[in-house]
């Protein structure tokens, strides 16, 4: 072949080929970005859209319908999620993985344009922003010591979090746990009606007299002045002289109405690290930003403003995501190395050379160096697909180098000169060599025209794939025969010989009583058809298993991190909230190698369908040292925290691991979708009663919540038009009164400072009805012009593809199915009837996820089998040949299944992702085999029967090399430990089982069935 002849006849030319390979692959390592997922452009757009003071079924009406409705018809649409909460509107679209995000925002930005004037006139105008999964939180710092926490949340805000976000590959910096200064006019509501005077009125007069204008220019003697007109104070307390009414000569200040002074807005959220309070901040990279180089780029500013921070405050670095992802990269490459030690070791026991181990042992580590420029270039980082690629190809790239050195070796007696032998002994085996290696490239393309979201996460998988199977190709036919020309001997005298021919005897010997036992076997047809018939059985066996090994989309994470999520009843305010969370806290600190026990409150990870924002809610992180350090199982750890926490009442506990995207995503969730709210609260709690006496389920919780208590004002029409007011103007002088009205702007320095007007807060709601209103020039009584009564209103509405909707989620047990729990709820709702027809459920997140990448599976199986028996054809030049080889592939199956099942593991995408790889592997074998019969059929002249039993012979060594070294190279990463190596596990078990059942079964089954057919006419003509 013209690889192996370029190799033996210039290698120097080849040898300065591969040190520049080698040199680029290192240099590609240095350079190349870590990352925990590949980068993936999941086109998600946000509508988020603020009105204060309205209720979620106002909003509902008002601005998500009339959203819903504009961006319906925008190309490419998939999901419409909506969020109604106080406050609040929070959309969220999905759109097909086709769609371009940049354009789908655009368009989204063009359909709202058309209905602004729609919306109600005092709402804010909607924000649409692009959703990228990789921006996320990769650090948490914590600002905690003596000083006030308003102090610190202003520093935090206007210094130390700029110097943050200026760092390169940071995106954004979010603030927890404080708020932000303001100019509050606190007025005292007995002098205000004693002055004739209302909120509004005080909010006018601000708005008149609180300006800086610039007046323009005036010119003199060739010169230009500008005139400004600045009618601003230069001290909050200054704004209390203001005179804002003059009664007959009487002026009146707005010191005589209450008190000006600095303060901060309404106190919403608290955060609390090891029980000091402070600012929680959260840094988010850029989707495209490495990582680990961001991170440490944040740790550099950190360790730099540590030591100069202002007296009374300190810098506490809680967690970061470079860690996790080092660890894995780490973990990823650990597993590589030992299965290049490992096959190294088969090497020895199998060829009885250690000149043949350190040959592989230099040529495996280079293909994955030289594999990491190309995955450089293509733009790829190293993360939790690509090492899958480069850790399933590792026993592969075994097979490949063992073939051709075994060849090799075999040749070494033939030849006197090195050279020659090695071009020789690689040419014999180029066409099994191209067969293995192009099935595993075949494999790869169907991964790649995925088009569900799981597809788009394997594409790098696919990609990797691609290229360290074409380095194998040019390294064993390029590397291994110069390597073997140069320091392999052809002779060998002492112990090593005779090691050598005692193994080479007893293998020779074991052929030949495969060989005999096989001919032997296929004298019977009767037998042959049973032995047939007993794998199908096997097979149907297998598949029966999949409804006892069920589901999951992938494994859970020990990340050494534990969210406990914690809402109250809508009627509790922050500082009983604030009692409650602290106490449960206590509860959980005692844990040994807890580092840090962090606490917002106010503000909550979650998904669309909850509530993440309001002083009810809290949050308990709870940060352990990682995995690899202690000996306990964080899932384990979860049952504790659930025990010590069952006694806790009035409120809804979530207890779950956090992801690696940081935040508490519960992997079931169903949704149901109808017209009637009540209906679908009543099927909802249904739903969650049927989860928790689920066995596979730990966590529930429900979209459905009780009301919030309101006071309901609903204007008097009749007796506000003698008056002469209006709705707005009624609506405008509640505002002020309660939440207060943001009237001007103080300015000083480079800051500035809104100026809120608002009453002096007391405590009871029956202050309202004694609320003054300005009317027809006279001060009356709300209760006068305004019917005043208590109400309810639903504290959030979800609404999903325009309907209103119920969310059902659910965490799973350690080993707990996905699929067995959505089955078994949905057959509940259906047998009970309570899904009528104007009723539907589906599946969302995990589940939905996992509902479109079967499907996506099963037809990229269907073509890479396609593609295989079309590869295998094109290299040996025979239809029929590959429908032998592919007898494997059932065999493997079986080996999958039952690895599953013995492990306890469940089918996750990463083991649909192994199936599809393992069609393109479990056929390396087969395919010695094959070839080496069609060669000696052709290359002899003997009958096909002969020619395959000399190959059983011939071959056995190396087909026991392969699915040995195949099997064992994936076994450390079935074994993995490391951090994220769930998910590597699952795939290594199930690579280990079907290459071990499939070669070993193959053994008997492929030659039986090839001899069934075979024919005892010898062969006079090339096939």
């Amino acid at each position: 072949m013209f690889l192996s002849d370029a190799s033996t006849k210039r290698p120097v030319a080849i040898s300065c080929l591969l040190i520049a390979l080698v040199a680029l692959g290192l240099n590609a390592y240095r350079k190349i970005s870590l990352e925990l997922l590949p980068q993936m452009d999941i086109p998600y757009v946000t509508v988020s859209t603020t009105w204060l003071g309205a209720t979620p079924s106002d909003i509902e009406k008002d601005i998500a319908k009339r959203i819903e409705d504009a961006v319906a018809g925008v190309d490419g649409l998939k999901h419409i999620e909506c969020s109604c909460m106080e406050n609040l509107c929070y959309i969220s679209l999905e759109f097909n993985l086709d769609v371009d995000v940049d354009v789908a925002a655009v368009d989204v930005r063009e359909k709202l344009d058309t209905i602004m004037d729609d919306l109600p006139s005092d709402a804010d105008r909607p924000i649409v922003q692009k959703f990228n999964i990789n921006s996320t939180a990769v650090a948490n710092i914590f600002i905690t010591g003596s000083a006030d926490v308003d102090d610190m949340y202003d520093y935090a805000d206007n210094e130390l979090g700029d110097q943050f976000a200026a760092l390169g590959g940071v995106s954004d910096v979010t603030l927890v746990g404080g708020n932000e200064r303001e100019v509050h006019v606190e007025i005292d509501r007995e002098k205000l009606a004693e002055a004739n005077l209302t909120t509004g009125q005080l909010v006018q007069k601000l708005q008149d007299e609180i300006l800086n204008l610039p007046s323009g220019r005036v010119r003199e003697n060739g010169m230009e002045f500008s005139v400004r007109f600045d009618a601003e104070y230069d001290t909050a307390e200054e704004i209390a002289n203001l005179e804002v009414a003059n009664n007959n000569g009487q002026r009146i200040c707005l010191r005589d109405l209450g008190r000006v002074f600095m303060s901060v807005e309404e106190v919403r959220q608290r955060a609390t690290l090891n029980g000091r309070p402070g600012v929680l901040m959260k840094i988010v990279k850029k989707s495209e930003a490495n990582t680990v180089k961001v991170v440490k780029l944040i740790r550099e500013c950190f360790e730099d403003r540590k030591e100069h921070m202002p007296d009374g405050m300190e810098l506490v670095w809680v967690s970061d995501d470079a860690n996790i992802v080092s660890s894995m990269v780490k973990g990823g490459v650990s597993d590589i190395m030992s299965s290049i030690v490992l096959c190294a070791i088969i090497l020895i026991l199998f060829l009885a050379n250690f000149r043949t181990a350190v040959v592989a042992g230099v040529a495996m580590p280079l293909t994955v160096i030289i594999s990491l420029f190309f995955i450089y270039l293509t733009g790829n980082s190293l993360n939790t697909a690509t090492l899958l690629a480069l850790g399933l190809s590792t026993g592969v790239l075994v097979s490949n180098s063992i073939v051709v050195l075994q060849s090799i070796v075999k040749r070494f007696p033939d030849f006197d000169d090195p050279w020659e032998a090695a071009r020789v002994g690689t040419g014999d085996v180029a066409v099994a060599v191209l067969a293995s290696a192009g099935t595993n490239v075949v494999v790869m393309i169907p991964i790649s025209m995925m088009t569900s979201i799981v597809g788009l996460f394997f594409r790098p998988f696919a990609m990797a794939t691609l290229i360290i199977n074409l380095a194998s190709i040019f390294i064993c036919f390029n590397l291994t025969p110069i390597l073997c020309a140069l320091f392999m001997k052809k002779k060998d005298s002492g112990l090593g010989k005779a090691f050598e021919n005692l193994v080479v005897g007893l293998q020779q010997s074991l052929a030949e009583t495969y060989a005999r036992f096989v001919e032997l076997l296929s004298r019977s047809k009767i037998l042959t058809v049973v032995i047939v018939l007993v794998c199908l059985l096997l097979l149907l066996q297998s598949l029966s298993l999949v409804d006892k090994i069920g589901f999951i989309f992938t494994e859970p994470i020990d990340l050494a991190r534990v969210c406990v999520k914690v809402e109250y009843p809508t009627y509790y305010n922050l500082e009983h909230t604030t009692e409650r969370i602290i106490a449960i806290e206590s509860k959980l600190t005692d844990f040994s190698d807890l580092d840090y026990s962090m606490v917002t409150i106010g503000k909550v990870d979650g998904d669309i369908q909850e509530a993440t924002e309001g002083v009810f809610l809290g949050q308990i992180q709870l940060f352990f040292k990682d995995k690899t350090q202690r000996k306990w199982s964080l899932f384990k750890r979860l049952d504790e925290i659930r025990e010590r926490l069952k006694d806790e009442t009035d409120c809804i506990l979530t207890i779950s691991i956090l992801d690696a995207m940081g935040s508490q995503q519960l992997p079931l969730n169903l949704i149901v979708r109808g017209p009637d709210l009540d209906m679908l609260n009543k099927i909802g709690l249904r739903a969650q009663e049927v989860l928790d006496t689920d066995p596979n389920i730990t966590t529930t919780d429900t979209s459905v919540r009780d009301g919030k208590e309101e006071v309901k004002i609903t204007p008097n029409r009749a007796i506000m038009s003698d008056y002469g007011l209006t709705a707005q103007e009624l609506g405008l002088c509640l505002r002020a009164n309660i939440d207060g009205i943001e009237a001007a702007d103080f300015r000083k320095g480079d800051r500035t400072y809104d100026i809120r007007v608002k009453y002096k807060e007391i405590p009871g709601k029956n202050q309202v009805k004694d609320f003054t209103i300005p009317a027809g020039g006279k001060i009356v009584m709300l209760e006068t012009v305004a019917d005043i009564q208590d109400s309810y209103q639903p504290s959030k509405v979800y609404r999903r593809d325009k309907s209103r909707a119920v969310s059902v989620i659910a965490d799973l047990t350690e080993n707990g199915s996905l699929s067995k729990a959505m089955d078994n709820v949905n057959n509940v709702l259906t047998k009970e009837q309570l899904m009528s027809s104007d009723y539907t459920s589906e599946s969302a997140g995990d589940s939905e996820f996992m509902d479109e990448a079967i499907p996506d599976f099963i037809e990229a199986a269907i073509m890479a089998v396609f593609l295989t028996f079309l590869t295998l054809a094109a290299i040996l030049e025979s239809f029929t040949s590959p429908i032998y080889i592919l007898t494997t592939l059932p065999l493997g199956l079986v080996g999958v299944m039952w690895s599953l099942f013995i492990t306890g593991h469940q089918i996750s995408i990463f083991v649909l992702l192994g199936v599809v790889t393992l069609i393109g592997v479990v056929v390396n074998a087969a395919v010695l085999f094959i070839d080496c019969a069609n060669q000696t059929a052709a290359a002899q002249g003997v009958s096909k029967r002969e020619a395959m039993i000399f190959a059983l012979r011939d071959q056995f060594t190396p087909v026991m090399m392969v699915t040995c070294a195949s099997a064992i190279g994936m076994l450390p990463m079935a074994l993995a430990k490391g951090i994220a190596g769930e998910l590597r596990v699952s795939i290594g078990i199930i690579s280990v089982g079907g290459v071990t059942f499939s070669g070993i079964v193959m053994m008997v089954v492929l030659p039986l069935v090839y001899l069934l057919f075979a024919s005892d006419k010898k062969k006079t003509a090339k096939y």
